[in-house]
């Protein structure tokens, strides 16, 4: 038995009419979102797990199944597992260094500090500039013999100052400091933001129940601001997976190898020795340990990020 009343069954009708309405406008925004998806994104992943497995032919534009034989050609490659650990060795200087910065930078910044906004615009320029500008100022900066930094070395009595560049000790974490310092604003800007949403009550409070500087930004400012932090962990170790322009521009994967990176090492096999199909293998190793990196740090959230 229909218990509406004509009016309110009227009213559920044009009520359920205008969502549905509005869903399909909505559907009609994405559509452009959506086709772009498809097109720059899906498609290429599947293109890339296709010339994977296959051998292609640029001249005939012909292909030739070959299984696994590009992956069995990476797996037993010197130069992958090297490229491999330089990647490892970049992630682990960048990640933290980066996160720790951009949280140090937002604790500054939000204290009540004379001309605040253009300390402010400083700490942002690093990230909203070119990175082949970027780049070329520190190629000036670090150069061994005539850069500003090891000249300032030399007037202060080091003999031998380091080569950075040209060192294979040195190279690697240099262009890690370099991503991290490149990032850096972005991690300010959004940790910043974080900081000033959490209520001044609850330092208030545990003032008075004596908890010192370093106890409040342990159990207050840590905990409260940990989604934001999960957030820029996920995107810093994406990013620290993808790094490519640093070694492109300052050393080309030198020297010896030293500074190349699984992102480089694709763009060489694909473009410098045209082996598209290794290259691709190389990219989905690359995507599954992206993934993996993801997902852990996912299960991992649960133990330490809090949500209010």
């Amino acid at each position: 038995m229909n218990t509406l009343t004509k009016p309110a069954m009227k009213k559920f009708r044009r009520g359920y009419s205008l969502e549905r309405r509005e869903k399909q406008v909505g559907f009609l925004f994405a559509i452009p979102s959506i086709i772009g998806f498809f097109l720059f994104v899906l498609l290429p992943i599947l293109g890339i797990f296709f010339l994977s497995f296959n051998k292609v032919d640029l001249m005939s534009g012909s292909f030739s199944f070959e299984g696994l034989k590009y992956y069995n050609k990476m797996f037993h490659e010197e130069d992958f597992w090297k490229s491999v650990q330089n990647t490892g060795i970049y992630l682990v200087i960048y990640v933290p260094l980066t996160l720790a910065l951009g949280l140090a930078m937002a604790l500054i910044l939000n204290a009540k500090l004379y001309l605040r906004g253009l300390i402010r615009t400083f700490f942002i320029i690093p990230y909203i500039t070119t990175y082949v500008a970027t780049l070329v100022v520190w190629n000036v900066f670090l150069h061994p013999t005539q850069g500003p930094l090891n000249s300032l070395l030399i007037s202060l009595g080091v003999a031998s100052p380091p080569q950075y560049m040209v060192d294979t000790q040195w190279a690697l974490p240099v262009l890690a400091a370099i991503g991290a310092w490149k990032d850096v604003g972005y991690h300010c800007i959004l940790f910043l933001a974080a900081l000033q949403t959490v209520s001044v009550d609850y330092y208030e409070s545990s003032s008075i129940d004596g908890a010192n500087r370093m106890q409040r930004f342990r159990h207050i400012t840590l905990p409260l601001i940990s989604p934001t932090t999960f957030f820029l962990l996920l995107i810093t170790i994406i990013g620290g997976l993808q790094a490519f322009y640093q070694m492109a521009l300052m050393t080309k994967g030198g020297p010896a190898f030293s500074t190349t990176t699984l992102t480089y090492y694709i763009y060489r096999s694909a473009f410098e020795f045209s082996d598209f199909s290794y290259a691709s293998a190389i990219g989905v190793f690359l995507f599954l340990i992206t993934l993996l990196l993801i997902w852990i740090n996912w299960l991992a959230q649960k133990k330490w990020v809090f949500y209010q």
